[in-house]
């Protein structure tokens, strides 16, 4: 059985939905770390620093996103943009 699952049926057995999202957390982190551990490495040399700078600071975006608790955006306060604001042209 592969660590995520036992720690899985571990969160499951014991403090019920707060652990379970502890765990998923935690893998999308991880996961998320990986793969981006894997975009860095096609970055060309001259670039390398930038874009680890880059890829760094959406790591930090994306936990502070997980840590957040209830909905990211309030749509209800979502209103459209005036006609004039936007052109295209």
């Amino acid at each position: 059985m592969s660590r995520f699952v036992q720690d899985l049926s571990k969160a499951m057995s014991q403090d019920g939905a707060s652990q379970f999202q502890e765990v998923i957390r935690q893998e999308l982190e991880l996961s998320v770390k990986k793969e981006l551990e894997k975009i860095l490495t096609t970055a060309p040399s001259h670039e390398f620093e930038h874009t680890k700078k880059d890829l760094d600071g959406f790591r930090k975006l994306f936990h502070r996103f997980l840590q957040e608790k209830g909905p990211s955006v309030d749509w209800g306060k979502i209103q459209r943009p005036p006609e004039d604001s936007v052109s295209f042209g």
